[in-house]
């Protein structure tokens, strides 16, 4: 069925400790707790998180539902318990095979296709699990840092990078696995590992301080909080639904409260929308099509394809600061949301990171990962930018954005001279 770091998942049941065996209760305790795990696991690498129920884990493991209440509250718990595990076993695992001149994303990258289903328990489906799982994924790519940090000091000579630029670049790697997680396309990581360890590893830190932009009106934009103006009830609806996931987070909102904030009534909300899920991605492909409808131009006045690429990047956070409440749906609650939502958002970045193409005229030694790892690692700065500032504070994100975006193409120097307003 499916391999887990507990064993494969269809021999769980077969596993169950006889009653009256004799087993010491720690053993027993072990045994039910290891079988929820692997259930878990497969369960959700399967299904996903917000439809694996406590059912399905009892039903695959073995263990009554009894124990399992005795062992955990509910749900979320036994899935942030097998995360903590997972994560400490790989923890463990790189630590034992990176030996500080090689590549830790080689060694990470084996764990990933080794054990994909526990990978997507983690890249994946953490993000539908509440703050706690987020917050431990977090520490884990804290750490993951740490060990990429330690990497550039010792191929420079000790030149400390900017942490901000080493989590950016974890991001365009995380994104890399993230995406070929969700599509099931795993075993492509391998073959991607060389490319993207030039990738990483080509940065310098910013030879001149990058200067941090306040940004402002007049870009354009609508002013804040006319994102749908037209006032009839899709866009009642819509709107409603971005404030009320923006303020909730979307696995608490409810179809309820949405009709509720638009003034509708139920019967209405579904002659728009079939749910949640349906105005949820009706509302960010709206609001990022008017984002590209104001980046799009912006790349296309500037003189010189450096400087559009910082007009766009200055153009998109504008908009995204002027709409906190699309900006954290688009940004950070996306990953909560559905498969056709993120599908959504990977085409928006995609065609972006189409704005970078000309940079491999310029380089054409440049490794054909770099755009999307690129699109990875200015979306991780939006995302930490955004959980840690505040929508309104995107502006001063763009020259960082602008300096990973151009230095693989251009250099070091060059790339911060357009990031800080030159070229």
């Amino acid at each position: 069925m499916t391999e887990t770091p507990w064993g494969d998942a269809k021999e769980l049941r077969a596993r169950k400790l006889a009653p009256g065996a004799g087993a010491a209760r720690e053993e027993v305790v072990r045994s039910q707790r290891e079988r929820l795990f692997a259930a878990m696991v497969a369960v959700c690498a399967q299904r996903g998180y917000e439809a694996t129920t406590v059912a399905d884990l009892v039903a695959l493991s073995g263990v009554s539902r009894s124990a399992f209440y005795a062992h955990f509250a509910n749900k979320e718990e036994c899935f942030g318990a097998a995360l903590g595990e997972i994560l400490e076993r790989s923890a463990k695992a790189v630590a034992a095979r990176y030996d500080g001149r090689g590549s830790a994303l080689a060694a990470f990258v084996e764990l990933i296709v080794g054990q994909p289903a526990a990978s997507r328990v983690c890249f994946v489906e953490s993000f539908a699990a509440g703050p706690e799982a987020v917050a431990a994924m977090d520490g884990a790519v804290a750490g993951f840092e740490g060990l990429v940090e330690r990497g550039f000091a010792q191929r420079s000579g000790g030149t400390k990078m900017p942490a901000e630029l080493v989590a950016a670049i974890v991001g365009g790697l995380r994104k890399v696995i993230y995406t070929r997680l969700r599509r099931g396309r795993e075993a492509e990581l391998s073959g991607l590992v060389e490319g993207l360890g030039e990738w990483s590893l080509g940065y310098q830190p910013p030879p001149q301080p990058l200067r941090r932009r306040r940004g402002g009106r007049g870009s354009g934009a609508p002013a804040p909080g006319e994102l749908f103006r037209s006032g009839d009830a899709a866009e009642r609806l819509m709107a409603a639904a971005t404030e009320t996931i923006a303020e909730r987070g979307y696995p608490a909102a409810r179809v309820e409260e949405i009709a509720k904030r638009a003034s509708v009534s139920f019967s209405t909300f579904y002659e728009h929308f079939d749910g949640k899920e349906d105005v949820f991605a009706a509302a960010l492909e709206a609001g990022q099509a008017q984002m590209l409808a104001l980046t799009l131009p912006a790349y296309r006045r500037a003189q010189g394809w450096p400087a559009a690429v910082r007009a766009s990047f200055e153009a998109m956070t504008d908009f995204l600061a002027e709409h906190p409440s699309f900006a954290r749906l688009a940004i950070v609650e996306i990953f909560s949301g559905t498969t056709r939502a993120l599908e959504r958002r990977d085409r928006t970045v995609e065609g972006l990171m189409g704005f970078l193409e000309p940079g491999y005229e310029r380089a054409p030694e440049a490794p054909a990962i770099a755009a999307e790892a690129i699109g990875g690692a200015t979306y991780e700065l939006l995302y930490r930018q955004v959980r840690s500032g505040g929508a309104e504070s995107l502006p001063r994100a763009a020259p960082l954005m602008t300096y990973i975006a151009l230095a693989p193409f251009l250099g070091a120097e060059e790339a911060c001279a357009v990031a800080n307003g030159g070229g």
